[in-house]
This record gives structure tokens, C-alpha cells and sequence, in this order.
């Protein structure tokens, strides 16, 4: 709250100018998760490592401190066609927290082209294969090591660009949605953008994902049993 200059109180937060871009009305909310964590949220957009970055601070420092849970990081790399890292996104565990830095480290996407997820095997791939798309690169690498063409967008449901599209024209597409009316929104983009067939996986919990379907027992072949119908 110090580095964020004149601060007033929002219900049980705090509304201040956000750092991270020419903010004249203040729209960046301040609050604390249930676990101790700060939770900033820019309504014009920047992203939390946007707000993080302009006032000097790693995103580390935004969590509780838990000396008894190790922290771990999972990190997927986006690239471009010819394979050059554009950006990473960063899973932090526990807590399930998302972040993305720039290919040189900076905790900010600002300037930087988005892409597809796995885009070098997506083009390598063959044309009349069928492109999954889900909701998470987590589930996108589990469908790879399945033998699948698998890929997502980065931050999760709802940020679906149109530019995604073109490296899946002429493809057969089938979106995988998470069991949550997000994900199913996020589907009916998907769909409308590339011409894509939503398959909704039987017995998913709410919230649930292609990986949870596989863990409860969904095999290889089911899966294309149902993509083909």
C-alpha cells in the first residue's frame, strides 16, 4: 500500500491510481485473500504483473509467507513459429497462482505478441490431425504426452484473441471446456473464432478438466470416440 501513493479504503479493501498505466480515475483494487495473499485488480486491464513490476516489486512478494509448504514453480513457455520464447507463464503451488514475464524476465506483458500455446508443434503437426484446444496449459501438455495436438491461451477462459484463429484455419478443432459456465463461454468464443465442435466430457466434476476426466478413468480412445461424434 506504500508504493501505491494515495490510497482510500473500498469496502474491506483499498481503490488506488494503478502504477501501470496513465491512470487518472483510480482503478486499481487492493484486497487480501483468504490465504494472507495481496490481490491487486486493475479494471482498465494491466495485469497483476504489470501493477507488481511498476512499482518495483517480484511477484513473490505479494504472497503470505508459509515456511511450513514449499513453494514450487511450473513454467510453460510461449513461442513463436520458429520456436523463439516470446513469454512464460509461471504457476506457483501451493495456491494455484498464475503470472506471466517477458522472455527477458520482466514481470510485464506489455509490448509483447501473444500466441498459442505449443504453436511450433501445432504447425509441425499434420494438417488433418485434429487441434484440441483446452482451457490450461496443464492440460494442454497432458494431451501432447498422449500423442495429441493440444494447445490454449494464456490467462485462462475468457481472453481468447481473434488473432489465435489463424494458425487453426483449416484444422479440424475441438474444444475441451472446463465444467463451469466460464468455461463454456469461453468455448462458444473459441468456436465462433475458428469454426471448432465443444465436446463436453461426461461426468466431470464442477470445475473439473480434461485432466480430471482422465484421472477418473477417460481413456485415449473415448476421447476420440466422443471428438468424432
Amino acid at each position: 500500500l506504500a508504493k501505491l501513493g494515495p490510497i482510500r479504503r473500498n469496502g474491506a479493501g483499498w481503490i488506488a491510481r494503478c502504477p501501470a498505466h496513465d491512470d487518472t480515475v483510480p482503478s486499481l483494487k487492493v484486497d487480501t485473500g483468504d490465504d494472507g495473499r495481496a490481490l491487486l485488480y486493475c479494471h482498465a486491464g494491466c495485469t497483476t504483473g504489470d501493477v507488481a513490476a511498476a512499482v518495483g516489486l517480484p511477484l513473490s512478494d505479494l504472497f503470505a509467507d508459509d515456511a511450513t509448504t514449499p513453494t514450487r514453480e511450473t513454467v510453460y513457455p510461449y513461442r513463436d513459429e520458429a520456436g523463439t520464447l516470446l513469454y512464460e507463464v509461471v504457476r506457483t503451488d501451493p495456491g494455484k497462482r498464475y503470472a506471466q514475464r517477458r522472455a527477458d524476465g520482466e514481470w510485464t506483458m506489455q509490448g509483447v505478441r501473444r500466441v498459442l500455446y505449443r504453436l511450433p508443434e501445432l504447425i509441425a503437426a499434420d494438417p488433418a490431425a485434429t487441434v484440441y484446444v483446452v482451457e490450461g496449459e496443464k492440460d494442454a501438455d497432458r494431451l501432447a504426452a498422449l500423442g495429441l495436438i493440444a494447445t490454449t491461451a494464456s490467462g485462462g477462459a475468457g481472453k481468447w484473441r481473434p488473432e489465435y484463429a489463424e494458425p487453426l484455419h483449416g484444422r479440424r478443432v475441438v474444444i475441451l471446456p472446463d465444467n463451469d459456465d466460464p468455461g463454456r463461454e469461453h468455448a462458444r468464443a473459441v468456436a465462433a473464432s475458428t469454426g471448432g465442435t465443444t465436446v463436453e466430457l461426461p461426468g466431470l466434476p464442477p470445475k473439473g478438466d480434461v485432466s480430471d476426466w482422465l484421472d477418473a478413468g477417460g481413456t485415449l480412445d473415448e476421447l476420440r470416440r466422443l471428438s468424432a461424434t
